[in-house]
């Protein structure tokens, strides 16, 4: 009843106990809260330092409750005075930190990197930079085997990856191979017509994006630090993550997109979409509403979408409905 207020449930249960019993000695107040007395002192503790109770003094040590109107009037504020005085120093710290940052030189900004093996070592400190997520574009002309190092293996559940590649990578000699050890391990991986650029980004710490790519030994690429080229390079990946297609393992291991849609399965959206229930589409198609729902969070699924309204969207920006349908 009063944790919104910031009480304890113990403090609660020895508050709720003084109002509706009176006042009472630590002992006393114990044995009607059901708690011990080491609990109940600290609980008094709690509940004097808010305001609720006050203590009278030796031999008889009584501790009284204070009127509940008056004090959680009191304590609630006393608490919008001390979020006040936070949300301030909030205030405060977010201008020192623009201040700061603007005040930071491009060098402080922007590392240059060239040459393809500090390039390499550049990607391999922006993965030991992620502590929650990796987010990587992934497109030709490739450096190795797999674009994303295999430092992903040993990092466990603790950082999530997640790579967007180009529809070029499944042809790549051994690229498909290295891309469904990262999917075993968790990579969270998705497939699109072209990727703009490569590009790596630890959480919203550090970003990698290369300069000139080719095969010619001297490679350049950027070092971007939080600023506001950062947080473009992040709304660039999340635009091509949420307009690509998932990947997944089949039975035999191999990577394939997730699922290739039927002539049933595009009958079924399109009798959706034009506003028909479940039952009713799948009277149409000779289907069970189970099946209906199936196959519904199977193109969920396959199309990155939450909700079946965003499936529709993504069905046509997929193409996956004529313009019959």
């Amino acid at each position: 009843m009063l944790e919104p207020a910031g009480l304890t449930a113990a403090e609660e249960s020895a508050y709720l106990a003084l109002l509706r019993q009176g006042s009472a000695t630590l002992d006393q107040l114990a044995a009607r809260a059901g708690r011990t007395t080491a609990q109940i002192t600290r609980a008094v503790t709690g509940l004097h330092r808010k305001g609720l109770v006050h203590r009278t003094p030796p031999p008889h040590g009584l501790v009284v409750p204070v009127p509940p109107d008056e004090a959680i009037d009191q304590l609630i504020q006393r608490q919008h005075a001390e979020l006040d005085r936070t949300r301030e120093a909030a205030q405060q710290l977010a201008a020192q930190t623009r201040e700061a940052t603007a005040s930071k030189s491009t060098a402080e900004l922007i590392e240059i990197v060239q040459g393809r093996t500090r390039v390499q070592r550049a990607f391999e400190r922006v993965q030991a930079q992620a502590r929650t997520q990796m987010r990587v574009l992934v497109t030709p002309p490739y450096a190795a085997t797999s674009q994303v190092n295999d430092v992903q293996l040993t990092r466990g559940p603790d950082v999530v990856y997640r790579a967007v590649y180009t529809v070029e990578a499944l042809s790549e000699p051994g690229f498909l191979a290295a891309i469904g050890d990262h999917v075993r391990v968790g990579e969270q991986a998705r497939l699109a017509p072209a990727v703009p650029t490569k590009l790596a980004i630890a959480d919203h710490s550090l970003a990698l994006l290369p300069l000139v790519w080719t095969d010619a030994a001297q490679d350049s690429a950027v070092l971007v630090h939080p600023c506001a080229l950062l947080d473009a390079l992040v709304a660039l990946f999340e635009t091509v993550w949420a307009a690509a297609s998932p990947l997944a393992l089949t039975g035999t291991g191999e990577v394939t997109p997730l699922g290739e849609l039927t002539d049933e399965d595009r009958r079924l959206l399109s009798l959706l979409i034009a506003g028909m229930t479940d039952d009713a589409a799948g009277a149409r198609l000779g289907l069970s509403r189970r099946t209906v729902v199936r196959r519904v969070q199977h193109l969920m699924a396959v199309a990155g979408a939450q909700s079946r309204l965003q499936l529709g969207w993504r069905a046509r920006e997929l193409g996956w409905l004529t313009p019959d349908a």
